[in-house]
């Protein structure tokens, strides 16, 4: 499992974890207790607050280490145009409503105490509240943005750094940027197109149209239309259409998915190659050239899981699942998680997480018995933390959570889209209900023999091979026993149904 260590302070979400440990209700198991925020005003002039917020490490209070800042622009209720760009010299241009500020990274923030950590993070946060909003991010700021556009009609151009940008309620018009993005409509008939990196778009509640757009052929778009009757209009590289609830038209190019979803939708192939996943009652276009599966959407996964956060988060959820009910594999596995919650008589908890990465954690009423000492002495390859021992599952959990940040984009593996990680910890759960964790490390890398090997665990939620003993997963004694999951209970089943870059290994 991968923690914010006190030696050195994590400065960015950790990655996709093995499945933690972790049993307390209320505390996420990346939080650490000396890492504490400060805020300070910069400026607030009518027209602009400014402030910034520190994330300081605190082990010894007198010697903060300080692992990042985030600049907060805000704007109140009018119709306010702002337009940030970068400086030769690395200083922030902000134009709000015509007046020019200039902000450098290090404005108000106190200096690291030591000279071996690793150089903090900036990243700005623009909140422009009420009315109709025009956003621009020059190409050139490559730093990380999140824009809360707020009520009203707002249009946002994304810029060259990682972005999120939420339209808020009203009609929005948004497009993404060159870097990875992530952005939801929100409540209205949203426009949004994507940049032309990697990119993740979620129309929510509206009638909204959604472009997948240019960029390179490596490129990867997820379009998620939510609810109502839209419009999805693919693009180059390898993107994602999902419709979700309406009646949904959905234009793929060659090498697109397609899940119409629930509704009655229409798919315009125009002779194109694209994978379509369709129920029966769907209009399908000049599809000759495309190939196409027949999935008709249930209401599986409802039993299986407990969705606890905002109602947005909720939403935002319900959303994925749509797309999973549309599925194969998706479909397959939720129909599986609710035969485990109905089983082991408990639904899997699905927590609201903005800080982390998406994570899983293994728990169980006998955990759950023991203080926090007790269950450190426990170790993860014992069976009552749900590993498999000679040949007998482990104890299963009835208490587990997936803690879900439904907007992290994951940029140093193959896990860009967040559905992908969410679908990861979900086959940790699907373990974690059965007691099937393969216990013990594999090899370490061929290029770094002094490191660890990657978890068995980590490596059977892939599908990849482990060195381990075979076992039974799927309880049939007419197929051979494996050292990994079977399909559809991998990410990788998941990756090759999307037309995604198949994971080879673990780091």
């Amino acid at each position: 499992m991968n923690s914010i260590t006190q030696q050195q302070p994590q400065l960015t979400p950790p990655p996709p974890s093995a499945p933690s440990t972790d049993t307390a209700a209320s505390k996420h198991p990346f939080d650490n207790p000396h890492i504490r925020p400060k805020t300070q005003v910069l400026l607030d002039d009518g027209n602009l607050r400014a402030s910034r917020k520190t994330l300081e490490y605190a082990e010894d209070p007198k010697k903060p280490v300080v692992m990042g800042n985030t600049l907060i622009l805000e704007t109140g209720d009018a119709s306010d145009n702002i337009h940030v760009s970068q400086r030769p010299d690395g200083q922030l241009s902000v134009n709000v409503n015509g007046r020019v500020y200039t902000f450098a990274p290090s404005d108000g923030a106190p200096d690291s105490s030591s000279q071996n950590q690793p150089k903090p993070f900036f990243n700005l946060q623009i909140k422009s509240g009420g009315g109709n909003d025009n956003i621009t991010i020059d190409p050139n700021v490559t730093t990380e943005v999140k824009i809360d556009a707020g009520d009203g009609d707002d249009t946002v151009q994304a810029g060259g750094g990682t972005t999120e940008v939420y339209g808020g309620r009203g009609n929005d018009h948004i497009r993404l940027g060159s870097g990875a993005g992530y952005a939801e409509g929100n409540e209205g008939d949203d426009t949004m197109i994507a940049g032309t990196g990697p990119s993740v778009m979620y129309g929510n509640k509206g009638k909204d149209r959604m472009y997948a757009g240019s960029g390179p052929s490596d490129k990867t778009t997820h379009l998620d239309g939510g609810e109502d009757d839209d419009q999805l209009h693919g693009g180059d590289g390898t993107a994602v259409l999902n419709g979700g609830l309406g009646n949904d038209v959905l234009v793929p190019y060659d090498n697109n998915i397609v899940y119409t979803g629930k509704g009655r939708d229409t798919v315009w192939a125009n002779f194109r190659k694209a994978r379509i996943y369709a129920t029966d009652g769907d209009r399908l276009i000049n599809a000759g050239q495309s190939t196409v599966t027949t999935v008709n959407p249930n209401d599986a996964g409802r039993k299986a899981f407990n969705i606890k956060g905002s109602d947005a988060f909720k939403q935002r959820v319900e959303d994925d699942l749509e797309l999973l009910r549309a599925s194969p594999a998706g479909k397959k596995m939720l129909e599986a998680m609710d035969k485990a919650a109905e089983r082991n008589g408990a639904p899997v908890n699905i927590q609201q997480d903005d800080k982390y990465a998406t994570t899983y954690t293994f728990s169980n009423t006998e955990l759950d018995a023991l203080n926090e000492e007790e269950r450190a002495d426990i170790k993860r390859s014992d069976p009552r933390k749900g590993a498999i021992k000679d040949g007998k599952p482990g104890s299963v959990a009835n208490s587990a959570t997936i803690y879900f940040n439904p907007t992290h984009i994951e940029q140093s593996t193959q896990n860009t889209s967040p559905i992908i990680q969410f679908y990861h910890e979900m086959v940790h759960a699907w373990n974690g209900a059965n007691g099937t964790f393969l216990p013990g490390l594999s090899a370490p890398p061929a290029d770094n023999p002094s490191r660890l090997g990657p978890a068995n665990a980590e490596l059977q939620a892939i599908g990849l091979p482990t060195e381990t003993a075979p076992f039974d997963f799927d309880n049939d004694p007419s197929t051979p026993p494996t050292t990994t999951n079977p399909e559809p209970f991998t990410e990788n089943t998941l990756n090759k149904e999307m037309g995604r870059t198949i994971r080879t290994g673990y780091s």
